[in-house]
This record gives C-alpha cells, sequence and structure tokens, in this order.
C-alpha cells in the first residue's frame, strides 16, 4: 500500500495530485489529511492486506465451483457432499484471520514514531548546515598520520597534520536585482532579497517546525 491508495481511501472523490511525495491539493469539497493521517491509513490498508491474505489462498485451492452445479443439476449428494467436504478442507488448512485492533494500533504508533524520527534526524541535519546569508568559515581538523619517538618525553607520540575538511564559503549578497517590465515593454529595476537566502530561511524555518512539533519521547531515543 503506498500514499496514493491511502488518499482514495481518506478522501473519496477529492481532488488531488501527486507529484513525487509531494501533495498538490486541488478539491475544494474534502480537506487535505495530514500526513500522520495518511501513514496510519498506509498501515491500516497493508494490515487489512494482509489479515484477508487466507481469503486468496482459500480462493485459489477451492474446488471447482462447476463441480457443485453438476452434482445439483444431477441430483448427486455424495458428489454434493464431496464438494462441500473438499471446501472445509481448504478452509480448515487456512483458517479465518480477524482484525486485532490492538495489533494495528500498535502499528501505527510504531509506523508514527519512526516518521517522526526519520524527519527529526532529517531536520537536525538541515539546520546544522551553514547559513546562506552567514556564509562559512573554514573547518579543519587534525588528523594522526603516525607516530615517531619523542626523546624529550621517551615515548612514542602521534604524528599529526592539519587537514581541511570544509572550505570557506563567502555569504550569499544579501539582495539582487530583479527588472519588471510593463505593458509597454518599460523595465523597472527593483532590490528583493536574494533568492537563495529566501529559500535557505524557509527551509530552516520548516525544518525548526518539525523539532519543534516532535515528542519527546523521539527526541529521546535519537
Amino acid at each position: 500500500m503506498n500514499k496514493q491508495e491511502a488518499l482514495v481511501s481518506l478522501r473519496p472523490g477529492a481532488a488531488w495530485i501527486l507529484r513525487g511525495n509531494r501533495i498538490e491539493w486541488l478539491d475544494t469539497e474534502q480537506t487535505q489529511p495530514t500526513d500522520e493521517e495518511i501513514l496510519k491509513e498506509v498501515v491500516r490498508l497493508t494490515y487489512l492486506e494482509e489479515v484477508s491474505e487466507y481469503q486468496r489462498k482459500r480462493q485459489a485451492e477451492y474446488p471447482p465451483y462447476a463441480d457443485y452445479l453438476d452434482g445439483v443439476v444431477k441430483g448427486d449428494q455424495d458428489q454434493i457432499d464431496a464438494y462441500i467436504a473438499a471446501c472445509q478442507v481448504v478452509k480448515d488448512k487456512y483458517p479465518k484471520v480477524e482484525v486485532d485492533e490492538v495489533e494495528l494500533a500498535s502499528r501505527q504508533a510504531q509506523a508514527l514514531f519512526d516518521y517522526q524520527l526519520e524527519e527529526y534526524t532529517k531536520a537536525q541535519s538541515r539546520l546544522a548546515q551553514y547559513q546562506v546569508a552567514l556564509g562559512r568559515e573554514e573547518q579543519t581538523e587534525e588528523v594522526v598520520i603516525g607516530q615517531e619517538w619523542n626523546e624529550e618525553a621517551e615515548e612514542m607520540v602521534d604524528v599529526t597534520e592539519t587537514r581541511i575538511i570544509a572550505s570557506t564559503i563567502e555569504p550569499a549578497e544579501a539582495t539582487v536585482e530583479q527588472t519588471t517590465y510593463d505593458d509597454e515593454g518599460v523595465g523597472t529595476i527593483t532590490s528583493i532579497e536574494n533568492p537563495l537566502i529566501t529559500k535557505d530561511s524557509e527551509e530552516r524555518a520548516a525544518a525548526q517546525a518539525i523539532i519543534d512539533a516532535t515528542p519527546q519521547a523521539v527526541i529521546d531515543a535519537v
């Protein structure tokens, strides 16, 4: 089961477009389901598919229904009884499975926990990136490349060297010029915030919102 099937189940007849993993909601009558609702519905549909597996297995092994009809037409009770007995053998082989609401709730809770943990981890990683408006200073680390004898200490000591692990990135220009044209083709130049900074700010705000909304139990699991 996937997000598309969950959307159809949650909002029958609603208008929407799924672009990759992003939903473009077009319906004006029904509200867009939340990510949590969609996730739980995917888990529910998957569980129901699993529970109903016994039905598909039975159907594949039941004797031909024509055997029963043939017995009815001929009035052959032995043939009818044989058909019913054969069906019972298949039913006994694949017992009926009932939906366990506790199991379903447990699966949904675990799936939600895993999703929140993944989103929290990605949000943390996003916030750890440098801010486009501020740039980044060069980052280095000391790496042990061997050992040598130290006469003064009379012992082997580490030999290290400094390596660059992240190069310097200059801050992005705060504004850029944008030219717009009127109906007569006359251009007007205006200064707007650098789109790179705007995008970076929006992404960082979205990541912070995810972190703020993450339950403490999920954070503790990191």
